[in-house]
């Protein structure tokens, strides 16, 4: 599964060696099984969420934090660099911005970018967890 903590830490070691940054990765217990669904769109979003950040913050450390509290899933991806105008780069409609509003809403999640010029990046992802409706939104 996706969302167990040995392949999210493997692909957190896996780009920090490629990129040549450090990953600060926090992991608490989740209960399982997560569906398939939510566990792809939360691995989706960490891997565009690095990305964005190795490409644009112009700083070599992230913090990635997973977590679950009130039957939701968490993803935290945060940096202290350059950061930018979310909402203005929402209106410019880029690609990786809209691609995970876009899973998040498919399960019935939300998404929350903290950014502004020179004052860092933090990307909030919550997720309903173990309700049925979940794999029902992501499959209509």
């Amino acid at each position: 599964m996706v969302l167990r903590a040995p392949q999210r830490l493997r692909f957190c070691r896996d780009f920090a060696a490629r990129q040549t940054v450090e990953i600060d990765f926090g992991y608490e217990d989740i209960p399982q099984p997560v569906p398939h669904e939510v566990s792809l769109c939360l691995f989706r979003i960490l891997q565009e969420a690095l990305h964005n950040a190795a490409k644009h913050s112009r700083v070599e450390h992230f913090e990635v934090r997973v977590g679950s509290h009130s039957n939701e899933l968490h993803l935290t991806v945060s940096d202290r660099g350059a950061g930018f105008d979310a909402e203005s780069a929402m209106n410019k409609g880029g690609l990786g911005l809209i691609s995970m509003r876009e899973r998040v809403r498919l399960v019935g999640g939300t998404i929350v970018i903290e950014s502004k010029p020179l004052g860092g990046t933090t990307i909030h992802v919550r997720v309903p967890f173990g309700s049925e409706d979940c794999s029902e939104r992501a499959a209509g």
